[in-house]
């Protein structure tokens, strides 16, 4: 009977903790800080595997606070992941200081948006002062010095006015005469290393999968504009697709290319995602998209070559 109780209690317990999940943490080490300390912050978002968080932008939403902010890090704690940063704050005003309550979205599997918050947290400033001491030595006005100045300073500021004017005048004068230089070439961009760069980029262990897919559209994008000379950054999948009908490719690679496009567009657009594995796998995908183009074009420069030989 007793074991059956405490069964029944361990189900309640871990109900309970599992309906807190998601939810969102914010500490601060010390709620007492003197002009100018140093105060971290730490911002804890706590989730499971069924909703990921879109993490807020710290440096913004702590803006008075002159914010110094570390990357996010995650962790997996039993059955739940946490996603942390620290900030580091400070104060050069006395009194206290109200830290703002911070608004986390998680997004669900079912792609409902549950919205967590903090509560407002109180840091109070105090004065810099010695035992003993009366007077504050936190920020103290300027010191004024008495008296005139003297006649050869003011001809002295004078003539660096001057002179200063002239050189600026002398270097417009040979800016506006001289011809430009041409801007140097871009840099040509490794489309295949960039592939690599995304997939070690480590957007899917951080839950952003809309970041991680639309670098990959983007690149392939910028890939087919250039190889095929096609318009890709600026049209849809579906007008891309009527565009590809007169490139250099054929029907297969044609529906390869929109096929990979249009499953980016349902994690961007429609909040799909796909299996870990199955995204992890897609850089090798637009790796093996980008080859197979860059084969067609070259057949088709060698069949050019020998219908019209130079």
């Amino acid at each position: 009977m007793y074991l059956g109780g405490l069964l029944a209690a361990l189900v309640v317990l871990t109900g309970g903790l599992h309906a807190q999940v998601p939810r969102v943490e914010a500490a601060l080490d010390t709620a007492a800080a003197r002009v100018g300390d140093p105060i971290r912050l730490t911002l804890t978002l706590h989730h499971d595997a069924t909703a990921r968080p879109e993490a807020p932008d710290l440096s913004q939403i702590l803006g008075d606070f002159a914010p110094r902010c570390a990357d996010w890090h995650q962790r997996e704690v039993a059955t739940e992941f946490e996603l942390a940063q620290e900030c580091e704050l400070r104060l050069y005003e006395l009194g206290r200081h109200d830290v703002p309550a911070v608004a986390v979205p998680f997004v669900t599997a079912a792609g409902d948006t549950l919205l967590r918050a903090t509560q407002p947290l109180a840091i109070e400033v105090i004065s810099a002062r010695g035992e003993g001491e009366d007077q504050l030595r936190d920020i103290k006005p300027p010191v004024l010095i008495s008296g005139g100045v003297p006649l050869w300073v003011v001809v002295a500021i004078g003539l660096l006015a001057l002179a200063l004017c002239a050189l600026g005048g002398v270097w417009l004068w040979r800016r506006r005469t001289r011809t430009p230089e041409p801007p140097p070439p871009p840099e040509p961009i490794d489309y295949a290393a960039e592939f690599a760069r995304i997939a070690e980029s480590g957007l899917l262990e951080r839950g952003e999968f809309k970041t991680y897919y639309s670098l990959l559209s983007e690149n392939l994008r910028r890939f087919l504009e250039e190889s095929l000379a096609v318009e890709a950054m600026e049209q849809t999948t579906s007008e891309l697709a009527d565009a590809l009908r007169g490139a250099e490719v054929d029907t297969a690679l044609r529906q390869q290319i929109i096929d990979y496009l249009a499953a980016a567009d349902l994690v961007k657009f429609a909040r799909f995602h796909p299996a870990l594995d199955e995204a992890r796998r897609a850089p090798d995908g637009g790796l093996a998209i980008l080859r197979a183009i860059e084969e067609a074009v070259a057949s088709r420069a060698v069949e050019v070559h020998a219908e019209h030989p130079v």
